[in-house]
């Protein structure tokens, strides 16, 4: 059996996230042997502007800034698939690649990460998101404010252990547990922190948040058979609902937008989508049905009505 190589980011979490793949795609496919190859992103190169003006910085167009560079390797035959954050992908992928596979997905809701004895009426928090910074003032009522961080989660939470101004920062759930911090207190820097959880209908993650992604070349047969076995059909349902209505919308990570894709009981699937427009008006919105992209269609539909309205 080939030896396969794989393209990530070197940020600790990717790694944990590839080594969690690697763990899969070895249980599913006995004797196959994986290679890491570490690759740098747009979006870990450039960590002195916001992230949603990386795009336009560095010339990777729509493309996602964390998969771009990893996506030339693939193309170039460099490596054979990627790991990705799921929700770090665009709605759409270039007609070379196919997204073979995701694993189970973790827990999707946003935390706050919170000093001890900090001041959460009128709270100062760090996040490099559009979207959370939108949530926040709504979360609060206009009492909180926010501040701009960029980084892995280690970075972030350094920053916030030693910003004494700083009362909290917003990580995502899947991301803590995967690296560790699946404790409801840790210190960081001789500075204890609580974790506090945060209702995903009132503060809705990232579409796509707290799924892995394995993609490889279309034409990579033998590949997408590998990584076809470890694909969790439950969780890509959800996603291929998620990612229906961010190509419909032409969403990247400028667009103040989150939700979630849900199974019900019956089978049918649930999207639900919090959307605010430029003036900063909240639109929520939610959808059933059992086909993904006919759920996305009519959810997207609904939200351009609501926008003319």
């Amino acid at each position: 059996m080939r030896t396969l190589r794989i393209g990530t980011r070197g940020s600790e979490l990717a790694l944990a996230q590839t080594h969690q793949a690697i763990a899969a795609l070895q249980a599913a496919n006995p004797g196959l042997q994986c290679e890491i190859c570490i690759i740098s992103t747009a979006g870990d190169q450039r960590t002195d502007i916001p992230l949603h003006q990386v795009n336009a910085a560095t010339g990777t167009g729509d493309k996602g800034v964390f998969i771009a560079a990893i996506e030339e390797a693939l193309a170039a035959g460099e490596v054979d698939c990627a790991v990705h954050s799921l929700k770090d992908m665009p709605g759409v992928l270039d007609a070379r690649f196919a997204l073979a596979a995701v694993l189970p997905r973790e827990e999707i809701q946003d935390v706050l990460v919170v000093k001890n004895e900090a001041d959460m009426d009128c709270p100062v928090i760090a996040t490099g998101s559009v979207r959370r910074s939108h949530l926040v003032q709504t979360y609060w009522q206009g009492k909180a404010s926010t501040v701009p961080v960029r980084g892995n989660v280690a970075t972030r939470l350094r920053k916030l252990a030693e910003n004494a101004e700083v009362s909290a920062t917003l990580l995502a759930r899947a991301g803590l547990n995967r690296l560790g911090y699946d404790r409801d207190t840790f210190e960081v820097a001789g500075v204890p922190m609580q974790v506090v959880g945060l209702p995903v209908n009132d503060f809705p993650p990232a579409l796509g948040q707290g799924a892995i992604a394995l993609e490889c070349r279309k034409d990579d047969a033998d590949a997408r058979q590998m990584l076809a076995r470890v694909n969790h059909e439950p969780t890509f349902r959800c996603i291929s609902c998620e990612r229906a209505f961010l190509n419909l919308l032409q969403a990247d990570c400028s667009v103040p937008v989150g939700g979630y894709a849900e199974i019900n009981a019956d089978d049918s699937l649930t999207l639900h989508v919090v959307h605010y427009d430029a003036n900063g008006r909240r639109t929520v919105l939610q959808q059933s049905g059992s086909s993904p992209e006919a759920v996305a269609a009519a959810l997207h539909a609904d939200l351009l009505a609501a926008l003319r309205s």
